[in-house]
């Protein structure tokens, strides 16, 4: 018995958390582009991934590297589109909705380890790179 309380409480803990529409949209008002995405399933169907991204909080924006634990992986997103998240632990810890596809007032919360950094992360021709926030700032149409 004990057993099984442990393997549920570890399944609970890996899965990602499906939210109800009554969710407050509000909280969660960091930008989040996923701009490298990587990720290995697991024999036991658990999913490690990693990548780069950015994160912009309305007045500023920082590339991050992550990591995260979960039952499914997430994709990179397209264009100007994003995820919203909330810090759990600024700098460390976010805490992003991925809306279920099908259901728009469904999302699904994933909790990424972070290391911020002061470049921001941009495509590049062989992937991902960083340049200064002077360069991105240059970048923006005016």
């Amino acid at each position: 018995m004990r057993k099984l309380t442990t393997l549920a409480l570890a399944l609970a803990f890996l899965l990602p958390s499906p939210l109800v529409a009554g969710k407050n949209l509000a909280e969660y008002q960091l930008q989040i582009q996923i701009l490298e995405s990587h990720w290995h399933r697991h024999r036991d169907g658990s999913v490690d991934g990693w990548g780069r991204g950015d994160v912009n909080d309305g007045a500023y924006v920082h590339g991050f590297d992550f990591t995260y634990e979960s039952a499914g992986p997430f994709h990179k997103t397209a264009g100007d589109d994003h995820y919203l998240a909330k810090w759990k632990k600024t700098g460390l810890k976010l805490e992003m909705l991925v809306g279920e596809i099908g259901s728009p007032d469904k999302y699904v919360t994933y909790e990424l380890k972070t290391s911020v950094r002061e470049e921001v992360y941009v495509p590049g021709p062989d992937g991902v790179v960083p340049i200064s926030q002077e360069e991105f700032k240059a970048q923006q149409p005016k």
